[in-house]
């Protein structure tokens, strides 16, 4: 008898197939996994994680959901220009500080961007509803508030939002393009 497991990230399949001398039969057993959970993003490894349990994340300590309600994108900053158009606004949730460049730590931020500090979004979401079906590209300084700002923005209904992976502290090192950076980048 010979088994071959199949395993994919929706359906679990196992197939068996025996042989005798009157007739070969195949058999497939099918068992659905119906819920995959992963952190609510954190802009950590454990982002990749998928389980198939609620709970906690055992590596940042978020709470678990369901995979499916992940929906925000990711860019890369060296890809900002090919998206930066009038539909296009930009987030940044890092406190007023790190945004103004009063915070030790100075290390820019995006022309015209709106700030509303992560910890104030649950209360200031309403602020950008006018937003909802605009392209919203969201960041910080390290891209670990931005992802669970990005996820909080699409539970809250809006269509289009964008993490910017890395932050702004990593601004120098992945924007090359002088033009996108005149463009974009504002020196505090």
């Amino acid at each position: 008898m010979k088994k071959l497991i199949i395993v994919s990230s929706v359906f679990c399949i196992v197939v068996i197939a025996s042989c005798n001398s009157a007739s070969n039969s195949l058999k497939a057993v099918s068992n659905r996994v119906d819920t995959l959970y992963s952190c609510i993003p954190c802009g950590y490894e454990c982002d990749t994680a998928v389980l198939t349990t609620p709970g906690t994340c055992t590596n940042c300590k978020m709470q678990l959901v369901e995979k499916q309600t992940i929906v925000h994108k990711n860019i890369a900053i060296d890809s900002l220009c090919n998206l930066a158009n009038s539909n296009t606004i930009f987030l940044d949730v890092r406190t007023l500080e790190e945004f103004t460049g009063k915070a030790p730590d100075k290390f820019g931020a995006i022309k015209n961007a709106i700030n509303i500090p992560i910890q104030q979004l649950e209360q200031r979401i309403k602020e950008l509803d006018a937003y909802k079906e605009k392209q919203l590209i969201v960041y910080c300084s390290h891209s670990h508030r931005s992802p669970m700002a990005s996820y909080m923005l699409t539970q809250s209904g809006f269509k289009n939002v964008i993490n910017m992976n890395g932050g702004m502290s990593v601004w120098k090192d992945k924007m090359k393009d002088p033009i996108c950076n005149f463009k974009l980048f504002l020196k505090q």
